[in-house]
């Protein structure tokens, strides 16, 4: 008899072990929470205002969520300033980690956001660029909606000619070396440093008495030096006028400007005055 209570008592036990084990290993029902952030300065200074103190929305804000280990795009949206609730964005997540980058930038093309560490445009375009990056936790715990404060990403070079503006002149091609048109937003440089150029249309400035044209760029590191080279083309691309500037110190946040007669018959650009204005944009001004 004794035996026989034994033997139940040991069975009993196995089962009660085997229970516990069963519920041991069973995976914990994943959760999903919801994270809600507000985008509180994209309204920036507009290279074309007339003031300095003019600032207009940007054209397009960005957010996308990737796998804190992967690296893979969890989910996306773009949106442009005519959306409702332009500067908002709310996510729903399972519980996980995750990194989450905004941008805000101009003009009328969309990022490519497939990969945080390669983040481009179509054609080596480059706009008004910014962005934040943040390491996000997505947990039970419930969280307040977050303030993003975006940065510039880019530096700017540009062109400025006063004098007249020839009748012909159609195009604007502007060719770089020492930058980069894709954007690792993991380390706030260029994914790779490459020559490129941009063709702007500035038929709307022929015959006036004044142009200016912005070449915008990530760089490698905070500072770089660059080499350009500015063509003026016709409508058939024949070549108007073309000029270099070389060593031109580039710095991310900051205009390097320069202006003078570019259509002038004299192709010197030595002789630049240095001008440092800091506002929203740090400015480099130079005559040539």
């Amino acid at each position: 008899m004794n035996k026989l209570l034994l033997m139940m008592g040991t069975a009993l036990s196995l089962l009660f072990v085997a229970c516990s084990n069963d519920s041991e290993n069973q995976p914990e029902e994943r959760g999903m929470g919801t994270v809600s952030f507000f985008i509180n300065n994209y309204e920036q200074v507009s290279l074309n205002a007339p003031t300095r103190a003019t600032a207009t929305s940007l054209l397009h804000l960005d957010m996308a969520v990737y796998d804190a280990t992967t690296s893979e795009l969890v989910k996306s949206k773009q949106t442009t300033q005519d959306d409702n609730g332009y500067g908002s964005f709310s996510v729903t997540l399972p519980y996980g980690n995750y990194t989450i980058v905004f941008l805000g930038y101009d003009g009328s093309k969309l990022a490519n956001l497939t990969s945080p560490t390669n983040i481009f445009y179509s054609d080596s375009y480059v706009p008004n660029f910014f962005y934040k990056t943040i390491s996000l936790t997505v947990s039970s715990s419930e969280s307040a909606a977050q303030s993003i404060a975006l940065k510039r990403a880019v530096a700017a070079f540009t062109v400025r000619s006063n004098g007249d503006i020839p009748i012909e002149l159609n195009k604007i091609k502007i060719s770089a070396s020492g930058g980069g048109h894709r954007f690792n937003a993991l380390t706030g440089t260029a994914n790779s440093i490459e020559d490129r150029e941009y063709t702007y249309n500035v038929a709307s400035y022929a015959g006036k008495d004044a142009i200016g044209i912005s070449f915008f760029t990530f760089l490698g590191a905070d500072e770089a030096t660059m080499d350009f080279t500015v063509t003026a083309l016709d409508e058939s691309n024949a070549v108007i006028r073309s000029r270099d500037f070389t060593n031109v110190p580039m710095k991310i946040n900051q205009r390097s400007i320069y202006t003078g007669s570019f259509f002038s018959a004299d192709a010197s650009t030595q002789g630049f005055s240095l001008t440092l204005d800091d506002d929203e944009w740090t400015e480099t001004n130079y005559t040539y």
